[in-house]
């Protein structure tokens, strides 16, 4: 079975998997559902340094995201890439799946992942947010489907079935991560 730690932790303890891995983080809004997911992978990692933003990786890598947006948020008309800091996500509408849940809810998830030259900070996580590293191991792909769907359905409250759709989703992106390559 996949193996997954905090990623403050692994990094404490000097466990972060230096050939390669994945970090899910997700960013909570106080008020709302309002929640971004960011699933990163990365190989062959030169050095991992802390930063003020958080942890900073000397290293090539992918990232995709997920964003849930309430059903009253008032921006719903502004694109993602362009929103406030805490609420954006490097995409336009274009460039994601909209899937529309059952509470009418929104969430986005980019069609295409986003390649990471060089270098990559994964931010401090604060308060309910929080970084996991998994292992890359043969199940990995099925152990972040079960970690974000079991995240959107206890931390976020989401509907079982959206869940599912949701990270069926998010596979289809994770698949398209070429770092492995």
């Amino acid at each position: 079975m996949a193996k997954a730690m905090s990623l403050v932790k692994a990094y404490t303890t000097n466990q972060i998997p230096f050939d390669g891995g994945f970090i899910i983080s997700a960013f909570f809004s106080q008020n709302s559902i309002y929640t971004i997911y960011e699933i990163t992978a990365y190989k062959n990692v030169k050095d991992i340094y802390q930063s003020p933003e958080g942890l900073t990786f000397k290293t090539d890598g992918n990232r995709t995201h997920i964003l849930i947006e309430p059903p009253t948020y008032n921006q719903k008309f502004q694109e993602p890439v362009n929103r406030e800091a805490y609420q954006a996500i490097p995409y336009r509408f274009s460039d994601c799946t909209i899937i529309t849940g059952r509470r009418q809810e929104r969430f986005m998830i980019p069609e295409e992942p986003i390649k990471l030259h060089s270098s990559f900070t994964i931010l401090k996580a604060a308060g309910d947010n929080f970084s996991y590293t998994f292992y890359t191991t043969p199940d990995v792909y099925i152990a972040l489907k079960k970690f974000v769907s079991d995240s959107l359905y206890n931390d976020c409250g989401i509907n079982k079935n959206d869940c599912m759709l949701i990270t069926d989703q998010m596979l289809e992106t994770l698949k398209k991560f070429n770092i492995w390559e």
